[in-house]
């Protein structure tokens, strides 16, 4: 994932970390990992992430984010 343009996603959207954290049911701490590129989120929350910011997954990650069973 490229942080910096989760970071800069957010930023444009005018939502705090704790504000995105809310909306895709994480807490702020395990958001903030994802955007320190410390974790990589899983496909369902990383397409919660990308509505969240109102952007698509795509643009966030770099690929389509799919559930793989």
């Amino acid at each position: 994932m490229k942080n910096e343009i989760l970071i800069a996603a957010r930023k444009q959207s005018g939502k705090t970390q704790k504000q995105v954290a809310k909306e895709i049911g994480t807490t702020e701490a395990a958001y903030q990992n994802y955007e320190r590129g410390s974790r990589t989120p899983n496909a369902p929350t990383g397409n919660s992430i990308a509505r969240a910011l109102g952007t698509t997954s795509e643009k966030l990650f770099g690929y389509r984010l799919t559930n793989v069973f």
